[in-house]
């Protein structure tokens, strides 16, 4: 199946690893343009010779920075600009916030949360979206997590934040729609990442159990009886950065092996 992604221009936030490096591995196999983006340098650059590996050296373009700051997001969209004129498709990936209870967090806490979790997405799609609306086409994807359907023990700062971020999602996504721009969000379960594991080591203290078993806990809660792949992430999101996925917007789409038990996820 043709995707139509030759040529398009990506920006992918946190993808030195995990599922943002997936995201651009699948962008890049389609034939994309991406620009990557994360806070460690030796990191991003082992991850755009994985890319360039797979594609030629011009359609990567790495950039360290912290997407938390509004400066460091408008440098990242200037030097894209400056490389390739134009921004088809936004990834808004970034990394979790600490965990932990509620009534710990500090003001600064919160609000370093939503400058990451959501502050984050919205500034870059408020300097993508002129350009988008001008070309009558335009992709906007967000990787939350499977807990803004359902919550999750010590996960507050992220689920409220990320919670906030598909409100205005779905919003935004009405608001563009006519312009043929979608706006989606996807909702990671137990996918296989650095993260998952350190959520793991988190609630195994609080609950007074190993991190084997802990795992296995959570494994226990995955119907699929395995944990995901960040390469499945990285496909669906290519396929909703697609032309074939025109018609798809406003959503917020579980790939969680059937974890969610909520009937309205």
């Amino acid at each position: 199946m043709d995707l139509g992604l030759t040529g398009k221009i990506a920006i992918v936030g946190g993808s030195s690893k995990g599922i943002g490096l997936a995201v651009a591995q699948s962008l890049v196999r389609e034939g994309s343009h991406v620009t990557i983006v994360a806070r460690h340098g030796d990191e991003l650059e082992a991850a755009a010779s994985k890319l360039r590996a797979k594609t030629h050296a011009g359609a990567v373009l790495n950039i360290v920075g912290d997407l938390s700051n509004p400066k460091d997001i408008l440098r990242v969209f200037d030097e894209t600009i400056a490389r390739w004129r134009r921004v088809d498709i936004v990834i808004n990936n970034l990394g979790g916030p600490p965990a932990g209870e509620l009534m710990d967090f500090s003001d600064d806490q919160w609000q370093s949360a939503f400058d990451l979790n959501f502050s984050s997405a919205m500034r870059m799609n408020r300097l993508a979206l002129p350009g988008m609306i001008e070309r009558g086409h335009g992709r906007i994807i967000a990787v939350l997590s499977k807990a803004i359907k359902e919550p999750e023990d010590r996960l507050g700062l992220s689920t409220v934040a990320r919670s906030a971020l598909s409100s205005y999602s779905k919003l935004l996504a009405q608001e563009v729609a006519g312009n043929g721009i979608t706006v989606n969000n996807v909702l990671p379960g137990s996918v296989a990442t650095e993260r998952l594991r350190s959520v793991i080591a988190v609630q195994a203290t609080a609950n007074n159990r190993t991190i084997d078993e802990q795992e296995a806990f959570r494994l226990a809660s995955v119907p699929a009886a395995r944990f995901g792949d960040p390469s499945e992430l990285g496909d669906l999101i290519a396929f909703l950065a697609s032309d074939r996925a025109g018609f798809i917007t406003a959503q917020n789409i579980a790939v969680d092996g059937g974890q969610i038990k909520g009937l309205s996820a």
